[in-house]
């Protein structure tokens, strides 16, 4: 090999390489740490996002009363919180809907048989604090250390499967993750 080959190969080597450790270096960037939040249940009892971390992924969708696509998707919302929940799933769903039609949110609830938690966000704070741009439904899938590792705006019939692809991975990591299941498994 000449002289000049050879430096055009250490050259694409040294580009190679500097190449791959900037995408290592920045792989792990790409997983943001949602921030905590306050706020109160629909039953007036303070809550933060940290009550719900450590237990497993966390589904928040945000949602509003007015919002015809939001009211297609809570009865699958509703769905997953009934199938996984015992797996470790924690479902919470936020309203946006104004102080003057929070009070449409409890018959609401009621009427269509939805016993998910409900929190209240009127000033949309939290769908600040969790990235939230736009429009509802958005929904935002956390990991059990509270990175963000699902993220959608809107809804159309199908939007359900790729939102329990992202649980069911999840909720396989905290499985594979889990020493005690190991343990349980094997005895």
């Amino acid at each position: 090999m000449s002289p000049i080959a050879r430096s055009a190969l250490a050259r694409l080597i040294t580009l190679t390489l500097l190449a791959s450790v900037a995408a290592g270096a920045f792989a792990g960037d790409t997983r943001v740490k949602a921030q905590n939040f306050r706020t109160t249940d629909l039953n007036g009892k303070k809550v933060s996002l940290e009550d719900f971390l450590g237990k497993g992924p966390v589904v928040v969708d945000f949602w509003a009363t007015w919002c015809k696509p939001c009211i297609k998707e809570l009865p699958y919302i509703q769905k997953m919180m009934d199938e996984y929940a015992e797996r470790g799933l924690t479902v919470l769903t936020v309203t946006i809907d104004s102080p003057k039609t929070q009070s449409r949110v409890k018959p609401f609830m009621k009427g269509r048989r939805f016993d998910f938690p409900v929190l209240l966000d009127a000033s949309q704070d939290v769908f600040r604090k969790l990235q939230g741009k736009g429009s509802v439904p958005y929904v935002v899938v956390l990991d059990s250390q509270g990175y963000i590792r699902y993220r959608h705006t809107g809804y159309r019939p199908g939007d359900e499967k790729e939102l329990e692809k992202a649980v069911l991975e999840l909720l396989d990591e905290s499985v594979a993750n889990d020493p005690s299941e190991e343990e349980e498994t094997s005895s």
